[in-house]
């Protein structure tokens, strides 16, 4: 599961929920870039995802995103861990340090902007000022993502509301999106 005690995480009260936080004790989150992005998302997602019910190992368009990531980029080192809870995907040291997260195609805009915001975000709390980009290879687009004030007041709400929703005892219910169709969780949600 991608929450586990931390020093640098969230304090969040739990209640015993399969495969998540338990013990009803105060536990630090661990809260990850894909969880961000997902509470963005879908909430539902989010929940199935903390809760180890991870279907995504058997999504084709997930597997194809798996690849462009390896085949793109080739000569940048990639999959940058920082303590073991956020993995950025490549960086460019110049006049500026530049984060890269790189994505099949666009459907996702918005969840995966706060995804990168929430890396930029983690960054500053550690004294490393950023700029995020995200490229869409297939596309042959890049987006260019700044952390302003406002974003970053965003991003702590969210991090306060993550853990809120991975310490329900059941799912958030569904809530019909344009994406859902091609979601690992379809099925769950609305067969």
């Amino acid at each position: 599961m991608e929450n586990a005690c931390r020093k640098n995480g969230i304090i969040v009260k739990s209640k015993k929920v399969t495969g998540g936080i338990s013990g009803g004790v105060w536990r630090k989150m661990k809260i990850t870039g894909v969880m961000v992005q997902y509470f963005i998302a879908c909430k539902r997602e989010l929940w199935f995802f903390s809760h180890r019910i991870n279907l995504n190992v058997y999504n084709e368009l997930i597997a194809l995103g798996r690849l462009i990531h390896e085949k793109t980029y080739k000569r940048e080192k990639k999959n940058i861990l920082i303590d073991d809870t956020i993995s950025i995907d490549f960086i460019k040291k110049g006049k500026e340090l530049l984060v890269f997260e790189i994505k099949k195609s666009s459907k996702l805009e918005e969840p995966v902007r706060y995804q990168l915001l929430y890396y930029l975000y983690y960054l500053k709390k550690k004294g490393i000022h950023a700029i995020g980009y995200i490229t869409y290879p297939k596309e042959r687009k890049r987006e260019r993502i700044v952390l302003t004030h406002q974003k970053e007041n965003e991003i702590a709400k969210i991090l306060k509301e993550i853990p809120k929703i991975v310490s329900l005892e059941h799912p958030p219910p569904p809530i019909k999106k344009g994406y859902c169709k091609s979601c690992s969780y379809y099925e769950f949600c609305w067969v």
